[in-house]
This record gives structure tokens, sequence and C-alpha cells, in this order.
């Protein structure tokens, strides 16, 4: 096989501009807000930078631009004035539509001229544009469009590299290998990726940036800004080498202008109200430390077993620990915003110690054991019992009213959820309200 050129591109893709950031309340500051607003266009203009920094030869853009199919007219704008600015400098662009900007709908429509260093593949298959510097092509850009939203074809079994290609790089919207958590669009496998011939896929449509093969390389460039508290850790693009002999190198770069957080604190040791705030604003403090100069939306989840644990208890505890938190943020920049307190701490007991006494309290310790051990058991008639026994307390609410098998269908705890996290929840409460009752006597 022949040298090659060496070259430089850059691969992105679910920009989703005009995107809200999911469950944020209105309560974020003006300030705090603003930059939550508009985080998608600044990623998609970091993406941009970055492309010209890294002087690279050309850009693709592996679907979902938009959110829906009725964008906004600022976020059309600001990603032609993106593309025009990597025209301007010689950079060319290859797009493909997505699921949530397909050719139907009007994410596309022609009210704005786009640069002419700007291919937009079409719907039909076979379809390829060269990437061409000075006079001389050194890729071929496949690439195909989605024509309605949801696609089930499986688009990359059609996809070939011509032989007299110097590089061939495949750019498609698609699940591979059905991975869970995302529709199923344009489904393919590994071995559709291998049989096309491609020296390099550019994927979208999984938020998570990463390595699908290694031969030939293929990756998901991830979304440039998260979004929601799932789409947790940086995101940006990959900046992609290719030297004389073929070899693909991608390169993370970080594009993101907030990130979500989860931070912990511990209540064990802290005495009081006051040494309590003082480690949720050292560990606030020690997450923006890490998080690369990006603000944080941080989703503060207090722990553990201690003598707190009462003082937690009272009405409107985590909202007034969170409003204070956040007054003492306020104005920074990068900015740690605490968008929510979720108590989850423990009364301060030797759980060992009462789980064995011969009392009611034991009882109801050693009871929620063998449930929680069911989950793990060997034994298929222990499991079904406690299945059973599980299933039977949610019932009522989930099965025998009406209104709760109309509005809370999609609430149902899974078998996991019932003998972990809703066990455990369900132990706390238990056993507070029985020492308290013990308290009274």
């Amino acid at each position: 096989m022949s040298s090659l050129e060496p070259f430089r591109f850059l691969h992105t893709g679910d920009l989703h501009l005009d995107s809200p950031l999911e469950g944020l309340s209105a309560q974020a500051p003006p300030d705090v807000l603003a930059v939550l607003r508009s985080a998608t266009i600044d990623a998609w203009r970091n993406v941009v930078r970055t492309a010209l920094d890294e002087r690279v030869d050309f850009v693709v853009v592996a679907g979902d631009v938009f959110e829906v199919e009725s964008p906004t007219l600022l976020g059309q704008t600001r990603f032609r004035d993106g593309l025009g600015e990597l025209a301007s400098a010689g950079i060319a662009s290859f797009v493909v539509h997505g699921n949530h900007d397909p050719l139907d709908g009007r994410a596309w429509a022609p009210s704005l001229e786009f640069p002419a260093a700007v291919h937009r593949f079409g719907t039909g298959a076979g379809e390829s544009a060269p990437v061409v510097r000075d006079g001389r092509e050194i890729a071929r850009i496949h690439g195909r469009s989605y024509p309605r939203s949801a696609v089930t074809e499986n688009y990359a079994a059609a996809f070939r590299a011509e032989p007299a290609a110097p590089f061939s790089v495949g750019l498609l919207h698609t699940n591979v290998g059905d991975q869970p958590g995302h529709h199923n669009y344009a489904p393919c496998s590994a071995a559709d990726l291998r049989a096309s011939g491609m020296d390099y896929w550019a994927l979208g449509h999984i938020h998570q940036p990463g390595q699908v093969l290694a031969d030939p390389p293929a990756w998901y460039c991830g979304i440039p800004q998260g979004r929601d508290p799932g789409e947790l850790g940086a995101h940006g693009c990959y900046v992609v080498d290719v030297d004389a002999a073929r070899r693909v190198t991608p390169r993370f770069v970080a594009t993101d202008v907030v990130r979500w957080q989860p931070v912990e604190v511990s209540i064990a040791g802290l005495p009081d109200d006051e040494a309590l705030a003082r480690a949720c604003r050292e560990a606030v403090g020690s997450a923006l430390d890490g998080a690369d100069g990006r603000s944080l939306v941080i989703r503060l989840r207090l722990s553990g077993r201690g003598p707190l644990h009462a003082h937690l208890a009272r009405h409107g505890y985590p909202g007034d620990l969170r409003e204070l938190l956040n007054e003492e943020t306020a104005g920074m920049r990068p900015f740690g915003w605490v968008e929510s307190v979720r108590d989850v701490t423990r009364s301060e007991i030797d759980i060992g110690v009462r789980r064995d006494a011969p009392d009611f309290v034991g009882d109801f310790l050693r009871t929620v054991a063998a449930a929680r051990r069911s989950g793990r058991t060997t034994d298929p008639e222990e499991h079904e019992r406690w299945d059973a026994a599980l299933r039977g307390a949610i019932a009522p609410l989930f099965e025998e009213s009406q209104r709760g098998r109309k509005f809370l269908a999609a609430s149902r705890p899974t078998d996991e959820a019932l003998s972990g996290d809703l066990l455990d929840d369900a132990e706390a409460l238990g056993l507070d309200l029985l020492l308290a009752a013990e308290e009274d006597r």
C-alpha cells in the first residue's frame, strides 16, 4: 500500500444546539442560568476554536446538530457562522443528519446559506466527497443522512471504500451493537464496520466518547456539552492525526463549558451543623479544583451515620443548606452551583449490635438482612419467596390502585432496586421510626 500524505481532522457530532440542560430548576441565579442556557452553543464555539488552533485539514460532524427538527434562528445561525469561520481558514466541513435533525424536518430549511466548503450528505447510499489539499485528494468521506427521525435500516452495511481513495472515512449516526439506553437507530454490527473497508469510522449518536473498534479505528465523538446528570465527566471532540503509514491517532479535547458533578459528604465524625457546612464547602472546592477550569452543577449527597442525622430530618434542612452554600459561592467563576442536596444519612447506632438483639428492632433488622441476601442467593426458592414478598409490599400502590397503575407504571421499581436502594431506604425509615418509638416509651 502506498504511503500517504499525513493530515489531521476533527471529529465531532451530537451538538444538540439550543438543547436545555435537563433537570435544572428556575432557582438558579441569573448569572448561572445564563451560562447554562448558552452552554451548547458555547461548546460548539469551542469545537470551532479547537479546529482552528489545531490547524486541522477538515471537520466531520456525525449528526444531531440540533435538538429539535425546528431549531431556533440563533442556533442555526451560530452553527452556520462556525462553519463559516472554518471555511474562511480553508477548512472544509462534512455533515450528516441524525434522528434529531432529519432531512424531512425543518432544521435544514434553505433559510440560511451555508459556505461552499460545507458538504451536507443526502439520504442515498453510496455518496462520497473528496477532501482536497493543495490540489490533491488526501481523503474521501462517505456519509449518509437520515430522511426521517426513526431509521431502522442498517446503513453501515452499504458503505464501501473506493479502492482509488487515499484514505476512507465513514461518517454515520448509528447504534453499533444495540448499545442500551439509546434508540437503536441505523443499527449495525462491528462486522458491518469491518466489511466496509473504511480506514476510520466517525460515529455519532452515543453521547459518551470512546472507541468501538481498533481495526478499523471506530470512535464515538460523544456530545460536546453534557446536558443532564446522566452525562457526567468531560465532553468534547476528537482531533485525529493520520501519518504516512496510515496510522490513526485520535486525541480527545474537552470543549464543554459546565459539567455535572455528584459530590458526597459523610456526616460520620461531624459534631454539629457548622462542621457539616465546612465539610460541604471543602468538598465543593475540591470538585472545582479537579474540573479543569469548568463550572460545575453539583448534586450533593449527604451519607453516613452520625448525630447529625436527626438534624437533617428537620423540615427544610437540605434546602437551607443548599441555599447557604450557594450564597457563599455566588459570583464565583468558574462556579460550583449546588443544584440539589439529598439526605441518605442514617442514625448513629451499631447496626450489628442491634441486629443481634432479641427485641423487635433486632427482628426488623434481621428480616431486612434476609431480604437483602435474597438478591444475591443461588437458591431459587428463597429468591422467589422474597421477591414475592417485596412485590406484594408495593402491590397496593402499583397494582391494586387504579391511579397507581395509570400514573406510576413508568416508575415501577426493578427487582434490583427492590432488593437494593429501596430496601436500604425502607430499612433507614423503619429504623428511625422504631428508635423514635423506643425513646417515647
